[in-house]
Formats: structure tokens, C-alpha cells, sequence
């Protein structure tokens, strides 16, 4: 036979009544019921000459032929999806049926295209049928017995298909890649016939998974990786999952829409840190903090300030690594970008058969935000760059952990991570980015050299005079920041405080100056700051407080104080910095600043292109 000229059909066995979800194919999603949505994307993948909905329901039926698709009700009652599609092809003129579940609304070309590729190989005479397998990363999906398991030969043949994870991985340290069998199977027409003739044997009765019996009786089933995940709906939780999915879909689609409305007030329902432990000596209770989180053959990773390499007494020595648990110091003297995010994933999930059991930062607010960005980009796909933006993330993080050793930057209470990008300094800002648990023990800031004490302890200062003064100002973000400010102003003015009480109540106060941002935003001086960081690779405190130093037109009575705090902890800010800045270098600092919207519209209102432009943002940058 011509292996170009196969006729090839769809079939999608569909039935009510399933057994975990009655009825789910009917289920409305986002306006059309997953059934027909399933349909309309086989179709859509224009790879097939026909294709069917196959039913024993008369209520799809009528809900594939009323909008126009083709329907086949069953003759007979049948056990599965394989013996419906076999009674629906006996008498069809086709090589080639692929069977795509019902449940399945994501189904998409590329997938396809490879299970039907594999009839025009090499090999393909003695195959069978051919399937689709995903590498599983997350130990929980692979001991879930609603996830089948497929194990290969080295030639891709399956050898065996379970609802155990296969192989029982006895010897820990050996890496193994389980891969999930995806619900989508290519037949030739023969093949799905003799499965309809022949008698379900013990194998398959006890792990109810169909194609055991192509096994069982000499079959070749041909494996196909993919990495392409889409939402198999089993419960109503994957429901809301797909639900989510099309929103998304439908949102990044509209090109451009004019709706004339009354503005509506909202609310944000921003998440906060689950999980906080305080007070001296906490960080001993790390290893008893993880253990409820370690999951079989996964690893926790330190992310730790390379400061700490030399001292490993006072870090790595407490912390008791298991399995392969590992450590990776990290320098922080240049802050977090999206190009070093993306090669510490691709490191981490080269080197683990599994999706790490959590992300642990250790350090200041650089190794807070790339530990952040660490564990969102363990679980999501392409690079941290397509995510620098406000709620761009799909899946929720691994588990994460801030471990701060210098406090005021907020970062182990923020949801951002802030990250320099080929284009920009932006946060990823999602729900999925706050920290699982928190630890935070002053003991571990008693050692911070005075100058960063001070540039880290001024950042929570400015976050606090930047949300008092904002439009963005409501009754949460205020109580968090009055008290943020109080704290600071103790701290820093009146000196009545030991090194150690100081440091108790900075810890206090960042993470209420993180609080208080939460629910408002930053303003003038973080925006310079980071047009300052992209170009000159400043760091965030001190760039900070260079800027804020020559903001007293905007915040008047906060600069005041803050220059009465350098005075009190004789500290003498760096000058000079843009002396030597070319035009262009000034054109991108502006540009930097001025695309963070939000910082803007909290500092000068609606209005505030009217109030801020370029050429002023470059007058102030030159008297840096």
C-alpha cells in the first residue's frame, strides 16, 4: 500500500454516563459543551477526510448534528471507546482511525500530526497502532492511578501500560523518566477490528486500560513523545482548569475591542505567604518545615547569596541535605535576570528525572526574587521573559521558600520577583509568585555590613512613602504601611534600639512595607531605579536611595526625613553615577521608567503623562 495515499478518519467515542463525571461532555464550557468543543478541534487540525462523534447518546447526538458535525450512535453496548469505534469502521473504506477522547477540548495538530507520522517510517509496516506518552515531572501525577503510565523499549514500543507508577523505582538514586499515556491512539483499521473480535483477558480487566489488550494479544503500539499537556477533563476541577484555559486564550486573542461602559469598581483578591515563621533561632526548624513537602525521589534546592560560600557554618552546615538535595550558590553582584532564570531551569530539569520537591532562597532580595522566578518556571513553559508582566502566569510555582538574611526590600512578602530582561526590568506579578512559607530569623541579618544595612532598611522606607503618598492609598495598604513606617523612623532616627532589637523590628518592618505595596504600588523613585539598574546595573537599595535623595519635589516631607537618617548613620551616597551616560543610554533609562504604567498612576494619578515625560526623567537622571 502507497503509505502517502492512507485515508484517514477522526472518531471520538463519546459516552454520558461517565463513571468519575457523569455527564461531563455536556458540560458547558465557556459557551459551548466540551463535546462539541472536542469536535470542532478535530476538525479544525484539517487532517482527517471525515470525522465522527461515535454515541450511545442520544442527548450528543442531537448536540453534534444540531450544530452541523456528524454523529454515529452505537448499535450495541460497549465497554469501551475502541469496541464503539470498531462497530462504527467495520464497513468504512479507510487505512488509517485515530481515535481522539472526548474529553479532551485541546487537542491540537502538531500532536496528531506525529501519531500519524509514524505510518510513513521506516518501521511502519509492523506497527499496529500508535499512541502519544509525556515525561512526568510531578511525583504526585505519577502515583495518581488516574494518570496511566507507559514504559518503552528502546525502540518506543510499549511494553507495558499501569496505573502503578512503572518501573517501582526501589533504588532511589536511579533516574528514570515516567511518562504519562495521552488518550490519543492511530489504528490501522485491522488492527482496531481484531481488538473489537478478541476477549478481554485478566491483564486489562484488572487495571481497566484498554490497549493492554492490543499487548496481550502480539500488538506493536508505537510511542510518540509530546510535551504538549492541554486539560483532559476527569472531574469538575479540570473543568475550571479548561475554563481558565479558553479566558485566557479568548483575552490574548482580541485584537481590538472599543466598549463604551460605566467603569466598575473591582478588588483585587491578591494571595499573602500561607506560612510565616518568626523569631531568633527559626531557621532550625527548616528541616522539620520541608519534611511534609519532600516528595519520593524529588529534590529541595537551595538557591543560597554566594556570600555564604566561605562561612558555611552559618548556612549550608545547618542544613541537612538528603538524597539529592542540592545547593547552588548564586553572586548577587548584579541583580536577578531572565536569562540566568532560564539557564538554572534548564540545568535543574536536565539534571532531575523530577520536578523538584521545592525551591529554598537564602539571601537578600535578589536571591528572594530569583528563587521565586526559579519556582514558577519549574512549572510553566518558554522563557521568564514571556512572563515579566502583571498575571502572565499559567501554573502554579513549586513549592518555594524565602529564607531572608537581609531585610527591607519586602521581596519574601511580595508578588513580584523582579527580573532585568533583553528589553526591560519588570516583575513576574502573579498569585502563583508569593512564597509557600516564609522563615524569618534576625539572627541571620546580625551580620550585614552597615552601608547595605542601610540601603536595604531605606528601600522599606521608600516603599512606605511611596504608598502613603500614592493615589492607589486604601485602608489596607495604609495600616501596613503606617506601621512599616513607624518601625523605620525607630529604627533609624531614634537609636534607642541593640543591634539585635533592631534587627527583630526591620524584619517587622519590611514585611510590612511588602504588605503595604501589596495592595498599592511603588512610585517615582522605584521607577527611576529601575531605569537606573537596566543601564547601569545599579543595585535595586542603593539605586533607591541615590534616586529618592533628589525627589524632594515629589515627596517632600519623606525625602527630608530620609536625608536626617543619612546624616544620623553617617552615610554618604554615591554621586556622579550619570556623569559620563551617553544620550542614548539616557533615551532607555527614561524608556525603562516610564513603561512601568502602574507606578506612575499611583504616584501622579491618571493624568500622569501630562505631569511626567522624558525630557524631565533625563534632567533628573543627570543630577545623579
Amino acid at each position: 500500500m502507497n503509505k502517502t495515499n492512507l485515508k484517514t478518519i477522526a472518531m471520538i467515542p463519546a459516552r454520558y454516563a461517565a463513571s468519575r463525571f457523569p455527564g461531563k461532555l455536556m458540560q458547558d464550557l465557556e459557551g459551548k459543551s466540551v463535546i462539541l468543543r472536542t469536535y470542532e478541534a478535530a476538525v479544525s487540525t484539517s487532517l482527517f477526510s471525515e470525522v465522527y462523534v461515535v454515541t450511545d447518546s442520544d442527548i450528543i447526538f442531537k448536540e453534534i448534528t444540531a450544530h452541523g458535525g456528524k454523529a454515529i450512535m452505537s448499535i450495541k453496548e460497549h465497554d469501551c471507546g475502541s469496541d464503539r469505534i470498531a462497530e462504527a469502521v467495520e464497513n468504512m473504506d479507510i487505512d488509517i482511525v485515530v481515535n481522539v477522547q472526548g474529553d479532551e477540548p485541546f487537542t491540537e495538530r502538531e500532536s496528531l500530526e506525529k501519531v500519524l507520522g509514524v505510518f510513513q517510517g521506516d518501521d511502519a509496516d509492523k506497527i499496529d497502532l500508535a499512541s502519544l506518552m509525556t515525561p512526568m515531572n510531578d511525583w504526585d501525577d505519577i502515583v495518581n492511578p488516574n494518570s496511566v503510565k507507559v514504559i518503552v523499549d528502546k525502540d518506543d514500543y510499549a511494553l507495558y501500560f499501569s496505573r502503578a507508577p512503572i518501573p517501582y523505582p526501589r533504588d532511589k538514586e536511579i533516574s528514570h523518566t515516567y511518562y504519562k499515556h495521552k488518550g490519543i491512539y492511530a489504528f490501522r483499521k485491522q488492527a482496531i477490528l481484531d481488538f473489537y473480535r478478541l476477549p478481554m483477558r485478566t491483564l486489562e480487566a484488572s487495571e481497566k486500560i484498554e490497549c493492554i489488550r492490543y499487548l496481550e494479544y502480539g500488538k506493536n503500539i508505537k510511542m510518540i513523545e509530546t510535551h504538549h499537556e492541554g486539560v483532559e477533563i476527569d472531574t469538575p476541577e479540570d473543568l475550571e482548569k479548561a475554563r481558565n484555559l479558553i479566558n485566557k486564550q479568548n483575552l490574548l486573542n482580541i485584537t481590538s475591542t472599543v466598549t463604551s461602559k460605566v467603569k466598575e469598581s473591582t478588588h483585587k483578591n491578591f494571595p499573602m505567604v500561607p506560612r510565616v515563621v518568626f523569631g531568633k533561632g527559626s531557621f532550625n526548624q527548616l528541616e522539620q518545615i520541608l519534611s511534609p513537602e519532600r516528595k519520593n525521589g524529588a529534590p529541595f534546592i537551595y538557591l543560597i547569596d554566594d556570600v555564604f560560600e566561605k562561612n558555611k557554618t552559618f548556612i549550608e552546615d545547618r542544613i541537612n541535605l538528603l538524597g539529592n538535595d542540592n545547593i547552588v550558590y548564586i553572586s548577587t553582584k548584579e541583580e536577578p535576570k531572565t536569562s540566568q532564570v532560564d539557564q538554572l531551569v534548564s540545568k535543574f530539569k536536565s539534571a532531575y528525572s523530577y520536578t523538584p520537591s521545592g525551591i529554598i532562597g537564602i539571601g537578600g532580595g535578589s536571591i528572594m526574587d530569583l528563587a521565586k522566578a526559579v519556582a514558577i518556571m519549574m512549572n510553566n513553559t518558554g522563557s521568564a521573559t514571556e512572563y515579566q508582566g502583571w498575571d502572565l502566569v499559567d501554573n502554579k510555582a513549586v513549592y518555594h521558600v524565602g529564607i531572608p538574611t537581609i531585610s527591607g526590600t519586602g521581596a519574601e512578602v511580595s508578588r513580584t520577583t523582579v527580573l532585568t530582561g533583553p528589553e526591560k526590568k519588570l516583575g513576574i506579578n502573579s498569585d502563583f509568585t508569593p512564597f509557600d512559607q516564609v522563615i524569618l530569623d534576625p539572627e541571620l541579618i546580625k551580620e550585614v555590613p552597615k552601608d547595605q544595612w542601610f540601603y536595604t532598611g531605606m528601600d522599606c522606607y521608600i516603599h512606605c512613602i511611596e504608598s502613603l503618598n500614592g493615589t492607589y492609598l486604601n485602608a489596607f495598604s495604609q495600616s501596613y504601611g503606617e506601621k512599616a513606617y513607624d518601625l523605620c523612623k525607630e529604627i533609624f532616627l531614634e537609636k534607642t534600639l541593640d543591634k539585635e532589637e533592631a534587627d527583630a523590628k526591620l524584619m517587622m518592618a519590611s514585611w510590612h512595607g511588602g504588605m503595604s505595596i501589596a495592595y498599592s504600588q511603588v512610585g517615582v523613585a522605584h521607577a527611576m531605579s529601575y531605569g537606573l539598574a537596566y543601564v547601569l546595573g545599579t543595585k535595586h537599595g542603593i539605586g533607591n536611595c541615590i534616586v529618592f535623595d533628589k525627589l524632594g519635589e515629589y515627596y517632600p516631607e519623606g525625602v527630608a526625613l530620609f536625608k536626617k537618617m543619612k546624616e544620623v548613620h553617617n552615610i554618604e551616597l554615591p554621586t556622579g553615577i550619570c556623569t559620563d551616560v551617553t544620550e542614548e543610554q539616557l533615551d532607555t533609562m527614561a524608556s525603562v521608567a516610564l513603561g512601568l504604567v502602574p507606578l506612575w498612576e499611583n504616584a501622579l494619578g491618571e493624568n500622569w503623562q501630562e505631569k511626567m515625560n522624558a525630557d524631565t526623567l533625563k534632567a533628573i537622571y543627570r543630577t545623579l
